[in-house]
């Protein structure tokens, strides 16, 4: 009687160990995805801090030029700015390229395009645009955009690797002016 008393504690032993280790897991795992999830917050808010105030300083800056290298969370592959105080007529002929590299960005450069109480910048809520979306809106300010070859144009997209991408910033005394790194 006494060694099936024995067994039957064991058995018990080896249930509560099993529950305590099961909860441990559990409550790790919860532990461990919110801090994955927390540092991913503070590398997107360090991002936008540093894309917005890069923009920031150097418009004043009339001539100036900065190459910024950024880092972000990875899960994103592709920003694209839009110049929302380009022209409406030039804005019509670059619609179609934009829609086919982001639909967000194209839905927010369309609108500002079909506003008529406020045009330009002050128009909408964002000029940055991130693959897959972001959960906040970004808008660093007002910006040109410049081609590869040194034509203006309305949207820059460009692909963001392993976390980082690379952008031009040119001072132009009232807005920025970015472009690829060549």
């Amino acid at each position: 009687m006494n060694k099936k008393a024995m067994g039957v504690g064991q058995v018990f032993v080896f249930i509560v160990a099993a529950l305590t280790f099961s909860l441990i897991m559990i409550f790790g795992y919860k532990a461990i995805s919110g801090f994955i999830a927390s540092g991913e917050q503070v590398e997107f808010v360090q991002f936008k801090n540093n894309l917005e105030g890069g923009v920031q300083k150097i418009y004043t800056e009339y001539g100036s030029v900065r190459l910024e290298k950024l880092r972000m969370p990875g899960k994103y592959t592709q920003i694209c700015f839009i110049d929302l105080d380009y022209s409406k007529e030039a804005i019509k002929k670059e619609l179609a390229g934009l829609c086919e590299k982001d639909q967000v960005a194209c839905t927010v450069w369309e609108d500002a395009l079909n506003t008529k109480e406020v045009s330009g910048y002050d128009s909408v809520d964002e000029n940055v645009f991130l693959k897959p979306s972001a959960v906040v809106k970004l808008k660093i300010g007002r910006i040109s955009l410049v081609s590869e070859n040194g034509d203006a144009q309305g949207y820059l997209c460009m692909p963001i690797n392993n976390g980082f991408f690379s952008v031009m910033l040119e001072g132009k005394g009232d807005h920025t002016e970015l472009s690829k790194v060549k």
